[in-house]
């Protein structure tokens, strides 16, 4: 068993037993003695005889999230100091998730994008960004113009964003990439013949370290590991595989690494490594590392501790959270922790490595004891919310000329730390912005560095160059930069909105039903006996039969069914009635369903959405104007910002300056003009107080950053630990939320606007997955009147047959021809029997019938005297007129003498 980088978690705990001795504890989920080991070392390094620190290593099953929450209660019980994160991603997510909520800080120390959004976590791990760039910068040296990027896993896309930057068409950079992702097993061999037929000479690789050697193998047999071909292997753990088997070939395999491993200190550690797992493992054949087998990982985890000690170290923090599962508390020093490990140093790719924050000694750490008593200069601005003049009909002085969520706040947490002050007012609104020409900063900023005010309080956003020329506290509120812009108009209604109710999809397949039914009928009406019937029932014998179900007689039997009319034909054989009775059920269904829905789309008001993100707003289809506060937070986050969407509005806004506005109140001004068409970028909490007051503005879209205000101080200053944690705690009991509700949405006009828009869904269009099974039940009844006609039609024939005494075949071909033919709507009657009896009625029917012939004749050649001036179109019309009714009055005076 191997506890390579499946550790669980590990914890930092105080345990108040003997004389204050620290227990560091650690949670392993494989059973593994080598991170162990690694992780005992790093923790008798940085103990002492005088801050005495010991490992404590807790098992669980690998992935198995009850035991893991359960150890983590069961270690956070002992005075948590912190939590080093696991890598397994169900453990991570809970584990996490706890941290979070009790604010422990957590470090993590494994390849991971999306584990770094979550509030308590460090990793150390170089970040994706980062890592591709350095990438990028090498794959740019070797002049390549053309590669393949081989990956092995959706989660390492993020390490190739600086990658794909390369190709980058605007700037004529025409780099050829391919993209091949290795398929899941140890068998890559097909898709490495694959990459050999593209003729690419060039690999950029990303995969697991247990994957890379199969890799190298299986390219080297396929035959793309030539003096041609070029490797960049992006694994960090590049120096531990053995390249001796490919070394021979004459490919170029580059890769990186993060420490040497001939240094003495590395090979000091590897030793006690080894004998610690020896130690360990006791018995067993005990795993050992050699000296270019150190991982990453191993090395960071020596790293993290040594950071996260020092941090508690230098905060002088003896006493751990106090905080379990159970309590529902957060750790009131947790942010303060954080915040420790974040500014100790940091590195960025411009500058390097750059040392941005002095620890101070614990002796020299002023508490909120040193905030009592003293008098404090509190910079602000007149920002609603958060500053504003309060109104009284009395006249006011000093401090009682100002209210908002920013005055209160300074009133709490003076009470909290007993501390005196003096509000003052910045009379430009600037809040200050970083002049790279000259290197000084100017409004707010500018004076509390200068040290003419304490502190700075009002929507002011903690930036990375901010933090860098003052400190802030804890965050007292968190938010985004969003969109604000007019609220959407009411859309005209649709002349064709009828059609609405059902979708294009449905409106088809409708309509195919309804032809494929009506040709159903006419061919069941041709198929089955009983359908063809005796057209003038005073004569028992006759020449032909007629049939309702014509084509046109089909089409308006389901027409009429479809609008709810009826007609009037009725259908008499049993597979027409079924195929009739599952098209009522049909138009049943559908005919409610439409209304129904019809109701739905009559009673919601439709509206029109210029704008719904930040993508159309870029887009700019309806030519909306948009821009941010000059000099402010959320202009600099899209000028500094990577991301090709935001650079490119902040190219929009930098060209338009006339744009940009002086005040938030300029911009809701410019947003709710019905001359402008105009929208304005600022931060989410300013647009919830404006909506709530404005009732023709809306927020549009979502969050583009997340980010936080704080209250500003010098750089240094011994005031922003007591002040950060004067914040948690009015975090924690509820104070800042009551607050925030207050001034949003009750004082000065808030909840004015009600929400138009809630409860308000917009109607949609049934789809077939709504109405598919009516469809499938009338195709199954209609497949049965098929099967029950043809039996029909099948048993009459076989009766005829056997009384005619003729073939059932020979019928049967008769019948399918004179279907299939489809000619005429009467069927001529092929069996008739005679009217008399014997030999002689039937030498007395002929010669009648003869008579009956010759009589018409006579009549219709004798044309009146007005019928010569007809045409000879007419002439033949009328003719044919009275050969048909002769006949048929021939018939029934036939048909009389028999009677009589």
């Amino acid at each position: 068993m191997h506890c390579k980088s499946q550790w669980l978690v590990f914890i930092i705990s105080y345990l108040a037993y003997g004389n204050a001795q620290k227990n560091i504890g650690a949670i392993c989920d494989d059973g593994g003695f080598v991170l162990e080991a690694a992780f005992t070392v790093a923790i008798e390094s940085v103990s002492s005889e005088d801050d005495p620190y010991e490992a404590k290593v807790v098992r669980t099953t690998p992935g198995d999230v009850l035991e893991a929450h359960n150890a983590m209660c069961s270690v956070l019980e002992g005075n948590v100091f912190g939590v080093f994160a696991p890598t397994n991603e169900k453990a991570l997510k809970h584990v996490q998730s706890i941290s979070d909520f009790l604010e422990v800080p957590q470090i993590l120390v494994d390849q991971s994008v999306a584990h770094n959004r979550n509030w308590s976590a460090i990793n150390l791990y170089p970040n994706h960004v980062a890592y591709s760039q350095a990438f990028a910068e090498i794959i740019d040296n070797k002049g390549w113009e053309e590669f393949t990027i081989i990956y092995e896993g959706a989660e390492l896309l993020p390490f190739f964003d600086a990658i794909f930057a390369l190709q980058d068409l605007e700037a004529g950079n025409e780099v050829l990439m391919t993209v091949v992702q290795l398929p899941d097993g140890d068998d890559f061999r097909s898709h490495l013949q694959t990459i050999k037929k593209s003729g690419s000479l060039n690999y950029l690789v990303n995969c697991r370290r247990e994957t890379i050697e199969t890799f190298l193998l299986q390219a080297q047999q396929v035959g793309i590991m030539s003096d041609e071909h070029s490797y960049v292997i992006m694994n960090p753990d590049f120096q531990t595989i053995d390249l001796d088997p490919f070394k021979y070939g004459g490919s170029n395999i580059t890769g990186v690494r993060f420490f040497d491993p001939s240094v003495e200190a590395i090979q000091n550690y590897v030793k006690s490594i080894n004998a610690k797992v020896a130690e360990l493992s006791e018995d067993q054949i005990p795993e050992a590392v050699t000296e270019n087998g150190l991982t990453l990982s191993l090395a960071l985890m020596y790293d993290a501790v040594m950071l996260y000690v020092a941090a508690v170290k230098a905060m002088a923090l003896e006493d751990g959270s106090s905080v379990t599962c159970e309590s529902g508390r957060g750790w009131a020093f947790g942010s303060t922790l954080l915040n420790n490990l974040k500014t100790v140093a940091t590195w960025n790719i411009e500058e390097g490595y750059k040392e941005t924050r002095v620890i101070i000694p614990a002796a020299e750490v002023e508490g909120s004891e040193s905030m009592k008593g003293k008098h404090f200069i509190v910079l602000t601005a007149l920002s609603a919310p958060y500053g504003m003049l309060k109104e009284s009909p009395k006249k006011l002085e000093g401090n009682d000329r100002y209210e908002g969520f920013g005055i209160e706040l300074i009133e709490e947490l003076a009470k909290m730390n007993e501390f005196n002050y003096t509000f003052d007012i910045q009379a430009d609104g600037v809040y200050g912005s970083l002049d790279k020409k000259t290197g000084k900063w100017n409004g707010m900023m500018e004076k509390v560095m200068d040290g003419r005010a304490d502190f700075a309080i009002t929507d002011l956003t903690i930036t990375a160059a901010r933090q860098k020329a003052v400190d802030f506290t804890s965050p007292f509120m968190n938010l985004g930069i969003t969109i604000l812009y007019k609220k959407p108009t009411k859309q005209p209604p649709d002349l064709f909105s009828f059609i609405s109710p059902f979708s294009l999809e449905v409106w088809g397949w409708l309509a195919g039903a309804y032809v494929g039914v009506s040709l159903l009928l006419f061919l069941l009406g041709r198929i089955a006996p009983e359908e063809w019937q005796n057209p003038y029932p005073c004569i028992e014998e006759p020449e032909t039969l007629d049939n309702q179900f014509t084509m046109a007689n089909s089409f308006w039997f389901t027409l009429g069914s479809v609008l709810t009319q009826g007609s009037e034909i009725a259908p008499i054989a049993v597979s027409t009635r079924m195929a009739g009775s599952m098209w009522w059920f049909f138009t049943l269904i559908m005919v409610s369903s439409y209304t129904a829905n019809l109701a739905a789309f009559l009673t919601v008001e439709s509206k029109f959405y210029a704008i719904k993100s930040v993508q159309d707003l870029a887009n700019n289809p309806y030519d909306i104007t948009y821009g941010a506060k000059k000099g402010g937070a959320t202009l600099g986050f899209f000028k500094e910002s990577d991301n090709l969407l935001y650079q490119k509005m902040y190219q929009y806004m930098d060209e338009h300056p006339e744009y940009q506005t002086s005040t938030n109140d300029e911009g809701l001004a410019r947003a709710k003009s019905t001359e402008e068409n105009y929208a304005f970028l600022m931060e989410s909490t300013s647009i919830e107080y404006m909506v709530e007051r404005n009732c023709d503005v809306a927020q549009v879209g979502g969050l583009l950053d997340s980010k936080g205000y704080g209250i500003a101080m010098k750089k240094n200053s011994p005031f922003r630990q007591p002040m950060s944690e004067s914040i948690l705690q009015l975090q924690e009991e509820g104070k800042l939320t009551r607050m925030k509700d207050k001034w949003w949405k009750e004082k000065r006009g808030g909840g004015a606007c009600a929400d138009d828009d809630a409860g308000s869904a917009e109607a949609q269009p049934l789809v077939l997955a709504n109405v598919g099974g009516v469809f499938i039940v009338l195709a199954a009844g209609s497949g049965l009147a098929v099967i029950c006609a043809i039996f029909e039609m099948l048993v009459d024939l076989w009766v005829i047959s056997h009384r005619e005494n003729v073939s059932f075949i020979e019928e049967l071909k008769a019948e399918i021809k004179f279907i299939i033919s489809g000619s005429s709507d009467t069927k001529p009657v092929r069996h008739r029997e005679p009217t008399g009896s014997g030999s002689g009625g039937s030498k007395k029917s002929k010669i009648e019938d003869e008579e009956s012939h010759k009589e018409v004749e006579n009549n219709l050649n004798a044309p009146t005297p007005s019928e010569r001036s007809m045409s000879h179109h007419s002439r033949h019309t009328l003719h044919s007129r009275r050969q048909s009714n002769a006949v048929q009055m021939a018939r029934m005076r036939k048909f009389s003498k028999a009677t009589y």
